[in-house]
């Protein structure tokens, strides 16, 4: 199969079922679907998206073929044409809906469930998992592969945590005796995870010391990511790889953080900023705030 999308195959798709759960209207021919392509890799019976008109003379080279787009052309074909105001969210909500496996509810071989644990009976859970005391995991939630979840750990609904992810541990404190011997301070509290959360893999998100460590709902992290104790991460940010977010970090809702970032601890970074790639955050970022650099540094407003 390679890298070509294919419908499950138990699904006798049509353009008129996308066209009903987009809630748009069909242009052209009810055509069969049965798998996805790009722009440039188009063949029949493909599903494909543009965020722009398509040109005459392209379309009288193929056919069967159902385009998600913003804008219908003269002379579609034998084609079908779904009109939408953003083809690439729509194109994604339909890859999810109609091309994506449904994985059936279960716990995976070698994984451990302490007896405490509160787990709905919706959740997908992997293979080699540990799920720790008092755990709580919501509706329609999947844990994959080798993830831990310590004690007292709350996810939220519709989350995904990726493989290799460890949630809840204690996290980097320590202070010293007089000649210098560090001594750890105890990390008492866990994390919450509100629900539609992403948590990427290889990701570790850090149990608190005094309060909770906390991430909202619709929060997104990608591969690589640390967030450490006591950080709050507001509703719909975005972290992308490798991001490092030190302890008691508070980060506002919209935000966006590139790859590489590193910010201090004890930063308050406000809402809908944009971190830039590589950037060090050692001051306080005002909300709709565009900052990059080592150190980094105002960049400009952000609408």
């Amino acid at each position: 199969m390679g890298d070509e999308l294919i419908k499950p195959a138990a699904l006798v798709l049509k353009a008129r079922d996308i066209a009903q759960f987009l809630r748009t209207v069909l242009c052209g021919h009810n055509i069969s679907i049965s798998t996805v392509r790009s722009l440039d890799d188009i063949t029949e019976n493909s599903l494909v998206f543009s965020k722009g008109p398509i040109a005459a003379d392209f379309l009288k080279q193929i056919q069967q073929v159902c385009f998600i787009t913003n804008e219908i052309a003269e002379d579609i074909g034998p084609n079908a044409f779904l009109i939408v105001d953003n083809p690439r969210l729509a194109f994604a909500k339909v890859l999810a809906e109609f091309f994506v496996e449904k994985k059936p509810p279960g716990i995976g071989l070698n994984t451990v469930v302490h007896p405490t644990a509160r787990i709905a009976s919706s959740v997908v859970i992997g293979h080699g998992c540990t799920i720790g005391r008092n755990v709580e995991i919501g509706d329609f939630s999947e844990i994959q592969h080798n993830v831990i979840i310590a004690d007292d750990v709350r996810v939220g609904k519709g989350c995904l945590i990726k493989s290799n992810t460890v949630i809840g541990e204690k996290g980097f404190g320590f202070d010293f005796e007089p000649d210098g011997t560090p001594v750890a301070l105890p990390h008492l509290k866990s994390v919450i995870i509100g629900d539609a959360v992403e948590i990427g893999a290889l990701n570790t998100v850090v149990g608190g010391t005094l309060k909770h460590t906390v991430v909202n709902s619709h929060v997104k992290t990608d591969d690589h990511v640390h967030i450490a104790h006591n950080c709050i991460i507001g509703a719909r940010t975005l972290i992308t790889a490798s991001a490092e977010i030190s302890g008691s970090v508070i980060i506002g809702e919209d935000c966006w953080l590139g790859p590489n970032c590193s910010i201090i601890n004890k930063i308050r970074i406000g809402d809908n900023c944009l971190i830039g790639i590589g950037a060090v955050v050692l001051k306080d970022v005002l909300p709709n705030t565009v900052v990059a650099g080592n150190p980094a540094k105002f960049i400009k407003r952000r609408k």
